[in-house]
């Protein structure tokens, strides 16, 4: 690994801990694909997540009921992390087993960048923590599975962020969600994630219990009120993960677009449903990959296709060529 890609992934988890180590409430918006990724980066968001739900529904087309393994979650989380300069905090399901099979997807995920990773207590497979069916593996079984993510995490990447989820609030006693989530932070999980917490009583409890920041989700239709943001602010929450900001309205979104084409046939109104062409490409960064690909081109070959040398000539040619083809 090279040097520079140290460096970036270690300044990426210092400002994650950073973030968890300020005064002010910031959120996690969840990204399924690379695509994603890139756009939470440029709406200014601090920190990417990464949604194992969406992931699932992307990748293969199916629920988030532990279908997605260890090797395809990491491919995808590397993609999602090269695709942008923001820390990307992980969802890691389990890791995938016991504490050895954590220690290997903490290391790992640490040599792909993770700023941070997150692991839960529940049983493999797992399902999303809104669904109904879940397990939860024993106390003891998971702070096993923490020690083992903080050990790998030390040897690999001493700044990355280690959060540890219980899911026991929807299967076992609040006092017992309240005793996990205190456990979890003693045993060395840098924030905790406590899944549906069901009012701003119960938040308040938690905030003072947890010797680490709390973390949770807010999911439309799911099993956690939509609390507003401010109120979880007073009350000292830290970290707040929307996970399906990006996939639910992008389902919407190709659903009335297509469901439009399927009815009506008309490729003018299609259009303009959308981002333009111009638009897309920008998002995805063509311009900096042209100018590449013609700083890679002989002045000769430059001169014979463009009439000039002149890399930036050729651009703003470009350039406006593309505006005429938005405004034709």
């Amino acid at each position: 690994m090279s040097r520079n890609r140290l460096e970036a992934m270690k300044s990426r988890a210092i400002a994650f801990r950073r973030l968890l180590e300020g005064e002010k409430l910031f959120m996690r918006p969840c990204a399924y694909d690379a695509l994603s990724a890139i756009l939470i980066e440029q709406a200014g968001f601090e920190v990417i997540g990464t949604t194992g739900y969406g992931i699932a529904a992307s990748l293969v087309g199916q629920p988030d009921i532990g279908l997605v393994g260890y090797a395809e979650m990491l491919e995808r989380s590397r993609t999602i992390i090269n695709s942008v300069k923001l820390p990307v905090d992980v969802d890691v399901d389990t890791g995938y087993g016991n504490a050895l099979n954590v220690y290997w997807t903490v290391y790992n995920f640490a040599r792909v960048g993770a700023a941070g990773v997150r692991v839960e207590d529940q049983e493999w497979p797992k399902r999303c923590g809104h669904m109904a069916g879940k397990s939860i593996v024993s106390g003891d079984e998971m702070l096993g599975k923490i020690r083992a993510a903080v050990k790998a995490r030390d040897e690999e990447d001493p700044d990355m962020v280690i959060g540890a989820r219980t899911d026991a609030r929807s299967i076992a006693s609040f006092d017992e969600t309240v005793e996990r989530a205190a456990s979890y932070a003693k045993a060395g999980a840098d924030y905790v994630y406590v899944e549906a917490p069901q009012s701003l009583k119960e938040i308040e409890i938690l905030v003072k219990r947890i010797s680490a920041p709390l973390a949770f989700n807010i999911i439309p239709g799911g099993k956690t009120p939509l609390f507003k943001i401010e109120d979880l602010e007073t009350l000292g929450v830290k970290y707040l993960s929307i996970p399906m900001t990006c996939l639910y309205p992008a389902a919407k979104a190709m659903q009335t677009v297509l469901k439009e084409l399927r009815t009506t046939h008309d490729l003018e109104k299609i259009a303009s449903m959308g981002v333009s062409w111009a638009e897309f490409n920008e998002i995805v960064g063509l311009t900096a990959w042209r100018r590449l690909e013609l700083e890679t081109i002989s002045d000769a070959t430059l001169k014979e296709k463009y009439g000039t040398s002149d890399i930036s000539e050729i651009t703003r040619r470009e350039a406006e060529a593309g505006k005429k083809w938005k405004r034709d």
